[in-house]
C-alpha cells in the first residue's frame, strides 16, 4: 500500500525533470506525463545538433593544429586504417568506425576492411566546419 504514494511522488518529479536530470537518471522517464515528451524531444534534438557542430569544430581544430605539412603530404598518398586515423586525431577507434558507418567520415570498403584517404577526410571535415560556422 505504501508503494502507490511513492509512485505518485516519482511521477510528479519525473514530469518536471530537466534534460540534465533525465540524462543523469533515465529511469525518471517512468511515469512521466506524456504531454512533456514532445518538448523534451525538441530540447534533446537541439542539444544533439549543437554537440555535432561542436564535435566537427573540435575535430577540425585537431586536424589543423596536429598535422604538419610534411605529414599531410605523406598521409595523402596512403590508405589509413581506423586505428591509424583514431591515433592521428586522438579519438577512440570505435568513434572512427561508427562515424564511417554513419557516413560522417568518407571511407573505402575493401571487402570487410574499411580504409580512409586522409585527404578526403580532411576535405570532408573542412566542409563540415564551414557549414557549421
Amino acid at each position: 500500500m505504501s508503494y502507490q504514494p511513492a509512485q505518485r511522488g516519482t511521477r510528479a518529479a519525473a514530469s518536471t525533470a530537466s534534460i540534465e536530470e533525465l540524462l543523469a537518471d533515465p529511469s525518471l522517464t517512468k511515469g512521466m506525463a506524456l504531454e512533456s515528451v514532445p518538448e523534451l524531444l525538441a530540447q534533446l534534438a537541439s542539444r544533439v545538433a549543437a554537440l555535432k557542430t561542436l564535435e566537427v569544430a573540435l575535430f577540425a581544430l585537431m586536424l589543423s593544429q596536429g598535422i604538419t605539412n610534411s605529414d599531410s603530404r605523406h598521409l595523402s598518398r596512403t590508405l589509413m586504417t581506423a586505428p591509424d586515423l583514431a591515433k592521428l586525431f586522438g579519438v577512440p577507434e570505435s568513434w572512427v568506425r561508427e562515424q564511417a558507418r554513419l557516413g560522417n567520415l568518407p571511407s573505402i570498403k575493401l571487402g570487410h576492411y574499411v580504409r580512409f584517404r586522409f585527404e578526403e577526410v580532411e576535405h570532408f571535415l573542412r566542409q563540415r566546419t564551414c557549414q557549421a560556422a
